[in-house]
C-alpha cells in the first residue's frame, strides 16, 4: 500500500497555487512579454479555462472511479498494455516537467544567489531536498506555510513599488495583434496544465465536489494574483525591457529600495520564493512516483526514491546546456507538448467517466438540490464562470473598440481585474459551501491514497 495522505480542500488550494504561481517564473514570462508586448497581463484568461476545465475531468473521474488515481483508472479502462502505454508516456511528460523545473531553478538560484557555486553542487542539493519530502501530506504543510506568505509578499511588492509605477508604458492599452494576445494566452497553458498533477491524488478525497472546488480557487488564487505583478512589471520597466531580462520578476524586486540601508529586498523575497518553487517539483515528483507504484501494483513507492533522484541529476546535467535553452523550450515548444498529450487524453477520460457514471446510475449530482447550500453554491458557481468568461469577452470587445477608439480600451484592464476578483471571491465561497455542506451532513472528507 502506498503512504496515506490526509489533506484538507484548503491545502489543496495551495498546494494548486503554490504548484502553478511558480511555474512560470522561470523561462516563461520574458517569452510572453516579448510576444504580447503590453498587452501581457492578460495572459491568464484562456489558461484560468483551461486549467478549470482539467479540474471538471478530474471531478468526473473522482465520482466515476471512487478510491483510484489517474494511473490506475487508465490501467482499469484501457487494459494492461494500452493503459500502461498511456502511463508511460505520462510518467514522461512529469519528468520533463522535472528536469526543466530542476535546471531552471538550478540556473536561477546560481544567478541570484550563489553565482560562484558551480551548478552541479546546486543540482545535487536541490534533489537531495526533494527526495526527503516522501508524502503529499508533509507537503502541503509546509506549503501552508510558505504560500500564504508568497501571495503576500507579492501584494507587498506591489505596495513597495508605487513610486516607480508609470502608467504611460502601457499605453496604448491592447495595440498588440489578436494573434499577439493570443499566442500569449497559448504560451502560459502549458505552465496550468501542470493541474493534471493532481489527478495521482485523486483518492485525497472522497468528496470529489470539495476537490474540484479547492482546485478552482487554486487556480484563481494564481490568475488573479500573477495578473497584478505582470501588471506592475510593465508599468515599471515597460515590455522592452522585460522582455529583454532572464528573470524579470527578479529585477523588479531589485527596483525596490525603501531606504539607504535596506536595499536588497530580493534577498528577503527569494528566501520566500525558493521553498514556493521547491514545493512544484516536490508534487510532481511525488505524481512520479505515485505513476510508478501503479506499475508496481500499488506496492511502496520509497525504494525508487534513490533511483530516480539520481536519475533526475543525470538527466538534468545532459539537458540544457545553457539558461536559453530552458527559455526558448518553455516559452515556446513546452505548451505544444502538453496539449498534445493532454486535451486527447482529457476527452476520452471524460467520455469514459461519463458512460461509467451513467452506467453505474451516478449521473445524478452529489449536491442535493433544494437546499440553502445548493442554491448559495449555484449562485457562486455560476458568477465566477461568468466572470471569467467575462474577462475574455471584455479583451475581444476592447480590442474591437481600440480600433474605434483608443480611448475606450484604457478602462480594459481595470475591468479584467475586477472580474478576475470577482471571480477570486466567488470560488472562495463556493469552496466553503460544499465544505460546510459536509460539515452539517457528517460526511468524510478525507480518503486515502491506494
Amino acid at each position: 500500500m502506498l503512504q496515506r495522505h490526509v489533506i484538507n480542500h484548503r491545502q489543496v488550494a495551495w498546494l494548486v497555487g503554490g504548484v502553478l504561481m511558480t511555474g512560470g517564473m522561470i523561462g516563461l514570462y520574458q517569452s510572453v512579454v516579448r510576444v504580447s508586448r503590453v498587452d501581457a497581463w492578460s495572459f491568464q484568461i484562456i489558461p484560468i479555462i483551461y486549467a478549470v476545465l482539467i479540474a471538471y475531468v478530474l471531478f468526473e473521474l473522482g465520482h466515476a472511479f471512487p478510491g483510484k488515481n489517474l494511473f490506475e483508472i487508465l490501467f482499469l479502462v484501457c487494459g494492461k498494455w494500452v493503459g500502461g502505454f498511456i502511463n508511460l508516456i505520462l510518467l514522461l511528460y512529469i519528468w520533463m516537467i522535472l528536469v526543466i523545473d530542476v535546471k531552471g531553478l538550478s540556473y536561477f538560484i546560481q544567478a541570484s544567489l550563489l553565482p560562484q557555486t558551480p551548478l552541479e553542487v546546486i543540482l545535487l542539493v536541490f534533489v537531495l531536498l526533494m527526495m526527503s519530502y516522501s508524502t503529499l501530506e508533509v507537503t502541503a504543510r509546509v506549503n501552508e506555510i510558505f504560500f500564504p506568505m508568497n501571495v503576500i509578499s507579492s501584494f507587498l511588492m506591489l505596495c513597495l513599488l508605487i513610486n516607480e509605477y508609470d502608467a504611460q508604458r502601457l499605453d496604448p492599452i491592447l495595440s498588440t495583434s489578436l494573434k499577439g494576445i493570443f499566442f500569449g494566452n497559448y504560451m502560459t497553458m502549458g505552465m496550468f496544465g501542470d493541474v493534471l498533477f493532481f489527478g495521482a491524488f485523486l483518492p485525497v478525497f472522497i468528496q470529489p465536489r470539495l476537490f474540484f472546488a479547492a482546485i478552482k480557487h487554486g487556480v484563481m488564487i494564481v490568475g488573479f494574483t500573477t495578473s497584478l505583478v505582470m501588471l506592475a512589471l510593465l508599468m515599471v520597466m515597460g515590455h522592452i525591457i522585460a522582455s529583454r531580462l532572464s528573470y524579470p520578476f527578479l529585477a523588479l524586486v531589485q527596483q525596490i529600495h525603501v531606504t539607504d540601508f535596506l536595499d536588497r529586498v530580493d534577498i528577503f523575497l527569494l528566501s520566500i520564493w525558493f521553498p514556493s518553487f521547491a514545493i512544484k517539483v516536490i508534487v510532481a515528483f511525488l505524481a512520479l512516483l505515485t505513476g510508478i507504484g501503479s506499475f508496481a501494483g500499488g506496492t511502496q513507492h520509497k525504494p525508487f526514491i534513490p533511483s530516480l533522484g539520481l536519475f533526475l541529476i543525470i538527466t538534468a546535467l545532459l539537458s540544457f546546456p545553457q539558461v536559453e535553452d530552458v527559455e526558448r523550450f518553455v516559452g515556446y515548444s513546452f505548451t505544444s507538448v502538453v496539449l498534445i498529450i493532454q486535451v486527447p487524453l482529457l476527452l476520452f477520460l471524460w467520455i469514459r467517466a461519463r458512460i461509467e457514471r451513467r452506467r453505474a446510475g451516478n449521473i445524478k449530482s452529489d449536491f442535493p438540490r433544494g437546499t440553502r447550500y445548493s442554491q448559495f453554491y449555484g449562485a457562486m458557481e455560476w458568477t465566477s464562470n461568468l466572470s471569467i468568461l467575462g474577462c475574455l469577452l471584455t479583451v475581444l470587445v476592447g480590442k474591437w473598440c481600440f480600433e474605434q477608439s483608443m480611448f475606450v480600451s484604457q478602462y480594459v484592464a481595470v475591468i479584467v481585474m475586477v472580474l478576475l476578483a470577482i471571480a477570486l471571491v466567488t470560488s472562495y465561497l463556493q469552496m466553503q459551501t460544499v465544505n460546510r455542506y459536509l460539515h452539517k451532513t457528517g460526511r468524510k472528507k478525507f480518503g486515502t491514497h491506494t
